[in-house]
């Protein structure tokens, strides 16, 4: 039997990352993978340890937490998504919607080319759609620090941080 899930979609990977770079202007290739992480599973926010200052993005994601819809290890489907997230920020760079020799030193950096209107419109309609939390996710968690010690990656605990130099 086959399941879709949009995790695995390459398409539906684009059109997540287009979103980040679309509302966060500058910022690492591995905090984009995050946020996207989060933008698909936003019920596995409970699991990351967030700052006071996002206790109402906890809560929401408490109200969206679904055993049939969350994976069952966050670590493993993070990694799992690797691959395809990689691939999806490759495509977006190749079509010049973020800088390329920025994407080459590791920064997602939007370029100033415009989307196609049709483009724009199903991003602002996601965007309505899931307000609180795609708000939280690109407002409040993307203005965490990556690196370090309470950085992104070590409240999320989906990637190693105490190797970085931040």
């Amino acid at each position: 039997m086959l399941i879709y899930h949009p995790a695995y979609d390459a398409y539906h990977c684009v059109f997540r990352m287009l979103l980040i770079a679309e509302h966060v202007k500058d910022l690492e290739i591995e905090k984009a993978r995050l946020l996207d992480f989060y933008l698909l599973f936003p019920g596995m926010l409970v699991h990351a340890r967030l700052p006071d200052e996002l206790r109402a993005l906890r809560s929401q994601a408490k109200s969206l937490a679904n055993v049939y819809r969350d994976p069952v290890s966050g670590l493993s489907t993070f990694r799992d998504m690797r691959h395809i997230q990689e691939a999806a920020l490759k495509s977006v760079a190749a079509s010049g919607l973020i800088d390329v020799k920025q994407f080459e030193r590791g920064f997602v950096k939007r370029t100033e080319m415009l989307l196609a209107p049709g483009l724009k419109e199903k991003l602002d309609a996601f965007t309505l759609a899931n307000g609180p939390v795609v708000d939280g996710v690109l407002a409040g968690l993307s203005k965490l620090p990556l690196l370090g010690h309470n950085g992104l990656k070590h409240r999320s605990e989906l990637m190693e941080y105490r190797y970085d130099f931040a």
